[in-house]
């Protein structure tokens, strides 16, 4: 075997370690067939060419599997225990909660949101039915009012700055709340079944900061 075959052989068994396409094998092996110095340099750079394929293909898959993760991370399945968001969302119901890009988008009215809401007022509204720590629980809401909204309510029904929301999605009683203007990081929210859900007629704005999850899809 001549310097420039072994030479040859060397960088392609480097350059193949843990190749997997039939190719890689069949390059080295049949290295030895191949005649004169520029047809074994022109073989290695074949070989060269398939190395470079295979590692692109590992590293699609790669990534392909860390989008895939991050994907996975960022929804999650959340079930629905009590009746407080009904009839939008019932009992029983699954929901599509992204934990990810209200983030960055942030948090707007009308959006159905997972967040930590203070204990010791009832949980009628709360996911999973248990208490967190820290006095909160983990409730599903619409979110009324942000920072600087004012909200109170009239003839049964919520205004925001003075105007009347049309709320076509509330089920039960007409709305009673006492009237409060939004604070700085804080939100105003309601469930949609005003005479089951306990909310922000209850306890007040809460704090923009405990939402976990925006609700996409039932």
């Amino acid at each position: 075997m001549s310097a420039v075959h072994r030479l040859a052989r060397g960088v392609l068994t480097v350059a193949l370690a843990g190749s997997r396409s039939p190719w890689g094998a069949a390059v080295i092996a049949e290295l030895d067939e191949v005649k004169g110095t520029w047809p074994v340099l022109r073989w290695t750079a074949g070989g060269l060419w398939v190395a470079v394929r295979e590692r692109r293909r590992v590293r699609r898959a790669v990534v392909a599997a860390l989008v895939a993760t991050a994907a996975l991370a960022a929804f999650q399945l959340r079930s629905i225990p009590s009746g407080a968001m009904a009839p939008t969302l019932s009992i029983g119901d699954h929901a599509v909660v992204d934990r990810l890009s209200f983030r960055l988008t942030g948090i707007d009215r009308g959006d159905i949101v997972v967040l930590r809401a203070p204990s010791g007022v009832g949980g009628s509204s709360g996911v999973g039915g248990s208490s967190g720590v820290g006095g909160s629980f983990t409730t599903v809401d619409r979110v009324i009012g942000l920072a600087g909204d004012t909200i109170d309510c009239a003839g049964g029904r919520v205004r925001r700055d003075g105007t009347p929301l049309d709320e076509p999605y509330i089920h039960g009683a007409a709305t009673d709340c006492t009237p409060v203007t939004v604070p700085d990081g804080m939100l105003y929210v309601l469930g949609d079944n005003r005479e089951v859900a306990r909310d922000s007629r209850h306890y007040g704005p809460v704090p923009a900061s405990g939402v976990t999850g925006r609700v996409l899809l039932v």
